[in-house]
């Protein structure tokens, strides 16, 4: 049996300059499951070039892809169906596990909205002809009526409690990972650890992944999963690297559990931290610093407590200075994120400048509030909406009336960001990019 594995790409307008360039970890796991079922997969990513191979006629063809990318992946799925009329076409991923109803259509067989990879083994081996019966948790599937109309048998909800037993095949990350980057970093690889969001921000799609159902790292694997990648920085991708105390204490102890057995490692980690735990936990620092953490990737969102406490962030932003500060202090680096509102006046783009310049932040990047589709904002403002294009909804556009002028406001969106041609590392990234271009 052969099955295409693809990830769907939507272009932005940061497309045309790349600051980040990564593999797709979600198709190094099901390349690894489809290894464990013996069967051949291609992987096919146009970021990175990898193409349909001729001649190969494929049983099944597995699509996945971002919020932006849906329409993209509803037509993918009907060009594959006229190519190969005999293949079943699979959808799943974040998006699809939240909108599934979105993606019942006539050119795709099986709708996967489940974080559990044995759905789409099962799905596989059915397609294989291994099980005579497809159990239902996890997966929509369309079946022919009598009258040849489509009828869909909707899944029950199925999610994990327990940190997925396949490991990533990484034979995709060491193909392209010599081609990878984040802003001035190259060679970057992405690992996971955890399963959802252990917090609540409303504006967030994370806590609702897996049934809200949060499933813990672990650091033993995590550490075993870096040590065996060939790449200079690692990108944990988990919503949240550490949650507590406890949490980096049980970090620190895997970490010199593997230094006893196998030496020091030499490992470079990004990874997302809350600003209250770096301040409550502040001791903690220069050991997870000497332990690896190279990069931290913070939510700031919004330098007022009135609009974290709408966001129901839970956070302080009296303590983002000294955050930020401590960060300085033992030679961690930041990518701090904001969030500027549809209804930002004047004053409220003059505020989130303040903050910046005054806390000497180099690398940070700045959102539109966007209702993502799929999440209770998003029901509760569809009404307003002034787009349903996908591709919109990118953080990059209002799909909101703004209280501004939109002209005004895109100006002052955009402005905001010049400040990082001061930064020493946007400056490294644009000269590599300009050498690039010229090799």
């Amino acid at each position: 049996m052969k099955i295409f594995l693809k990830k769907i790409r939507s272009r932005t307008l940061f497309s045309l300059l790349d600051p980040v360039r990564v593999e797709s970890l979600e198709l190094c796991y099901l390349q690894a499951l489809s290894d464990n079922l013996s069967i051949e997969s291609f992987v096919i990513d146009d970021l990175f070039g990898l193409t349909e191979p001729q001649g190969i006629r494929p049983q099944a063809v597995v699509l996945t892809g971002y919020n932006t990318a849906e329409r993209e992946i509803l037509k993918e799925a009907e060009v594959y169906k006229k190519v190969y009329p005999e293949a079943k076409i699979i959808v799943g991923g974040l998006h699809v596990e939240l909108n599934r109803e979105s993606f019942r259509r006539h050119d795709i067989d099986f709708v996967i909205h489940s974080q559990d990879l044995s759905v789409l083994e099962n799905v596989l081996q059915f397609v294989r002809g291994d099980l005579l019966e497809l159990p239902s948790a996890g997966v929509d599937i369309r079946i022919v009526a009598e009258d040849g109309s489509d009828l869909w048998r909707e899944g029950t909800r199925s999610v994990v409690d327990t940190p997925p037993m396949i490991r990533p095949n990484r034979k995709l990350t060491s193909l392209v990972c010599d081609r990878t980057r984040y802003l001035d970093k190259k060679t970057v690889a992405l690992v996971k650890s955890r399963i959802g969001c252990p917090y609540q921000c409303d504006f967030c799609y994370c806590k609702l992944i897996n049934g809200g159902v949060h499933v813990k790292s672990d650091y033993h694997e995590l550490l075993r999963d870096v040590l065996e990648i060939r790449a200079n920085y690692h990108w944990l991708v988990d919503d949240v690297f550490l949650a507590s105390r406890q949490d980096a204490l049980d970090y620190l102890q895997a970490y010199e559990e593997l230094t006893k057995a196998e030496g020091e490692p030499r490992i470079s980690l990004i990874a997302y931290l809350r600003a209250d735990f770096i301040v409550k936990e502040r001791d903690l620092l220069g050991k997870l610093k000497a332990c690896g953490l190279d990069e931290v990737i913070v939510g700031f969102e919004a330098t007022g407590n009135c609009e974290l406490e709408e966001y129901n962030k839970q956070t302080n932003a009296l303590d983002y200075p000294k955050a930020i500060e401590l960060l300085r202090e033992h030679d961690i680096e930041l990518t701090a994120l904001f969030i500027v509102r549809p209804d930002y006046g004047l004053g409220d783009f003059s505020k989130l400048n303040r903050f910046i310049v005054s806390n000497r932040i180099d690398t940070y990047t700045i959102s539109i509030l966007t209702p993502i589709k799929g999440t209770k904002n998003y029901q509760d403002v569809s009404s307003q909406l002034v787009t349903n294009d996908p591709k919109k909804f990118d953080f990059l556009h209002l799909v909101l009336e703004p209280r501004l002028p939109r002209t005004v406001f895109y100006l002052l969106f955009y402005s905001l960001h010049l400040r990082m041609l001061k930064s020493r590392r946007i400056r490294t990234y644009l000269w590599q990019l300009l050498s690039e271009v010229k090799s």
